[in-house]
């Protein structure tokens, strides 16, 4: 019997292509993987190549490789140069239009010596990833390495000056001449009438910044003259070369709060006019003297019992006759320097200066300085009998004024003290003096002629030698004295001797006064000799 194959329909895939779809899958993964693993290709815009190497510099993020430089190709208009790289995938990811690149080099500046290792290893491609954005794969690199990276704790702010100044990229700020942040770069206003600058506060020092906060340039080395006298200034100096900012806070009795990043700070010219810049409102006023002006000018302060309360902004002349009173001084009163609190009107402010008017309030005007000769105007109360007031203007009012007296009697002593030194016979003294040196002369040259210095000097030599014969006979005779001394002396054996002799010429003494005595009794013993005692 023959057996029939029996044909059946199989419904789904053949277990025949799991094999080849299995390793479909595996191809699939496998791409996938080298894809991912490959990274992502970026271009970087540079102005020139600044030794960068295709195949050798890396690219670097906190200090860990993270890419290498493919291949470098000059741009089509042959301006700068288009850098082609390769980012690990590990950052692929991060890449948006915020991010950053810039070329790390040996860099030497008046902040110091930095980046000296890459003088071995070359330099490299730094990468700050920036915040978050729309994702971007060409990049314009940056000239220079910015003043801070993204990530870096701090706050960014914008100070709007009238002119940019030494200030530069990378000029420092500075607290109370600590080192607080930098400068990041500046621009044009949009109406081009200011200059932005902006600047980065690194924390924790950002949280010193508030709303009160004022901001100077403190570039350079600063002199002034005025009716003070002479000031000098310099911050430091990386300043003086290479440009700087100042701030501090203002005297505030309820306490600021910190200032967000988009508060915007006026950047004066200098710390003196940061107190000046606290006043924004003033009214003008004239003020008329007689005589002369000398001494004074644009700028000079206004007091008002040693408060400055304004200052002078021109000087006229108002005709050239002889007539009383017409030097005309323009200045600016700055109410709220008196009530800082206040927004005075001007009808209020004259109103008050009407008041103190009619109670002796006048105008003067006083030396400042007698070395330079500068003067000021001082607002004080006099005891003035004039019904003097407030002449009302339009534009400005006068203050009545009074003559300083003190000037007149400081030029009267200053002039009688000048009489006095024109009085002294100078050319007599002079002429005296002369004879003097002439006498003097005549008598050094016969002095000279006469060689009374030799004679001097030999005389000396004679006294020299006299006095050591005399030192010499002064010790032989202190030796011949202790000789006797010791001659002398209680234990000496010259004195023992002596002694003994003494006693012997005593006896011979007593001997020959006995032989005398019994002579004058028998002067015949000599012939007959003398008889035996019984």
């Amino acid at each position: 019997m023959i057996n029939k194959a029996v044909v059946k329909k199989i419904h789904g895939i053949s277990p025949v292509w799991i094999v080849p779809i299995v390793a479909l899958a595996i191809a699939i993964w496998i791409a996938v993987q080298a894809r991912i693993e490959k990274g992502t290709e970026i271009q970087i815009t540079f102005a020139q190549a600044s030794d960068i190497i295709a195949g050798q510099t890396l690219i670097k993020l906190k200090n860990v490789e993270v890419g290498k430089v493919k291949s470098l190709r000059l741009s089509p208009d042959l301006k700068s140069v288009v850098v082609t790289a390769e980012l690990d995938s590990s950052v692929s990811s991060h890449l948006s239009e915020n991010t950053r690149f810039w070329v790390v080099t040996p860099r030497i500046s008046t902040a110091g010596v930095s980046n000296l290792g890459t003088l071995i290893s070359g330099v490299y491609i730094l990468m700050d990833p920036g915040e978050k954005g729309r994702r971007r794969t060409k990049f314009e690199g940056l000239n220079e390495s910015p003043a801070f990276e993204s990530d870096e704790p701090g706050t960014q702010y914008v100070l709007q000056a009238e002119e940019l100044g030494r200030l530069q990229i990378g000029s420092p700020i500075y607290f109370r001449q600590i080192r607080v942040g930098e400068i990041t770069g500046y621009n044009l206003s949009k109406n081009s009438e200011a200059v932005d600058v902006h600047i980065f506060i690194r924390a924790p020092h950002d949280e010193i910044v508030t709303e009160r906060s004022r901001f100077w340039n403190v570039s350079g080395f600063g002199v002034s003259v005025n009716a003070s006298g002479i000031k000098a200034r310099m911050e430091s100096l990386v300043s003086l070369i290479n440009g700087g900012i100042a701030f501090d806070n203002a005297a505030d009795y309820e306490k600021s709060k910190q200032a967000d990043p988009t508060h915007r700070f006026y950047l004066h010219p200098d710390r003196e006019s940061v107190l000046e810049g606290q006043f924004d409102i003033e009214y003008f006023y004239v003020l008329k003297f007689s005589g002369s002006l000398r001494g004074l000018s644009v700028g000079a302060p206004v007091e008002f019992r040693g408060i400055k309360v304004g200052e002078v902004v021109d000087i006229k002349l108002a005709n050239s006759d002889n007539t009383d009173k017409n030097l005309y001084v323009y200045i600016s009163m700055e109410p709220q320097r008196l009530e800082p609190n206040t927004s005075p009107s001007r009808e209020e402010v004259d109103e008050k200066m009407d008041g103190m008017i009619k109670q002796g309030l006048r105008g003067q005007m006083k030396v400042a300085s007698l070395i330079t000769g500068s003067r000021f105007i001082d607002l004080a109360f006099f005891d003035d009998n004039s019904d003097a007031a407030l002449i009302r203007g339009k534009n400005y009012s006068e203050i009545p004024t009074i003559t300083d007296d003190s000037i007149d009697l400081i030029t009267k002593q200053v002039s009688e003290v000048l009489t006095k030194v024109n009085a002294i016979p100078i050319d007599q003294i002079g002429n005296d003096l002369a004879g003097s040196m002439a006498s003097l002369n005549k008598i050094l040259s016969t002095l000279e002629k006469e060689n009374t210095a030799g004679k001097v000097d030999g005389a000396v030599a004679n006294l020299e030698q006299t006095l050591q014969a005399a030192n010499q006979a002064l010790q032989q005779m202190a030796d011949t004295m202790k000789t006797v001394d010791q001659a002398i002396a209680p234990d000496s054996e010259l004195k023992y001797e002596l002694n003994d002799m003494l006693k012997s010429v005593g006896d011979a003494a007593k001997s020959l006064e006995l032989f005398m005595n019994e002579l004058n009794r028998h002067p015949n013993s000599l012939i007959s000799g003398a008889k035996k005692d019984e």
